[in-house]
């Protein structure tokens, strides 16, 4: 078995062993191969907002971004023992060693790259660790009452994308990732950084 996992903010904002120690255990549990993207992280988006204020063209600051998600690509590679790699051919090259990678194109999202990464290697599931651990009907953060979602089908992923409570408007996952998740139909997981899979919303046909 082969999975992608997305890991962002949840991670790398105010990273702790306890937090990286789930992850572990996770990796050793997991009955296969797993590879990694890495978001760049709440502080580091807001770096990029600072660096806005030199008047920097839009395209720049997308590069800056995505050199960000290779810094934690790294960090996160060297805490797990697995490889920082570049590239989805460095990916795919390196798929029993534990991949890591970041952002690879200007304006997209590694929500999205993770989900097109599953895509390019086939993968059997692709999960995504977000603050939240899961899809909701709102934001949990402002709704004390959100429901979470336990399970939907890609289709019901995309309208749900559609509607005023999409996922993508309070950041759990983004239209281009949803859009790339009902073509490749790859069973998907947005969990909490524990990597409890069991209280996860599921997304899949079956």
């Amino acid at each position: 078995m082969l999975g992608v996992v997305k890991i962002g903010s949840s991670l790398f904002n105010d990273p702790t062993r306890k937090e990286l120690d789930a992850l572990r255990k996770f990796i050793s549990s997991f009955n296969g191969n797993l590879a990694f993207v890495t978001g760049a992280g709440t502080k580091y988006k807001e770096a990029l907002e600072n660096y806005r204020g030199f008047g920097f063209p839009e395209g720049f600051l997308d590069q800056l971004g995505i050199e960000l998600t290779h810094v934690n690509a790294m960090a996160l590679a060297r805490a797990i023992g697995g490889t920082y790699c570049r590239t989805f051919r460095d990916v795919d090259a390196g798929r029993l060693r534990k991949p890591v990678t970041g952002g690879q194109v200007p304006g997209q999202s590694t929500d999205a790259v993770a989900a097109e990464l599953a895509d390019f290697l086939g993968a059997d599931v692709l999960i995504f660790v977000k603050d939240v651990g899961g899809i909701y009907t709102q934001d949990p953060k402002e709704e004390p009452g959100a429901r979470k979602l336990q399970k939907l089908s890609f289709d019901e992923l995309r309208e749900f994308a559609r509607s005023d409570t999409r996922a993508g408007s309070y950041g759990v996952l983004d239209s281009q990732a949803i859009h790339i998740m009902a073509r490749s139909k790859i069973k998907s997981y947005v969990t909490g950084v524990g990597l409890d899979l069991s209280d996860a919303t599921v997304i899949a046909n079956d």
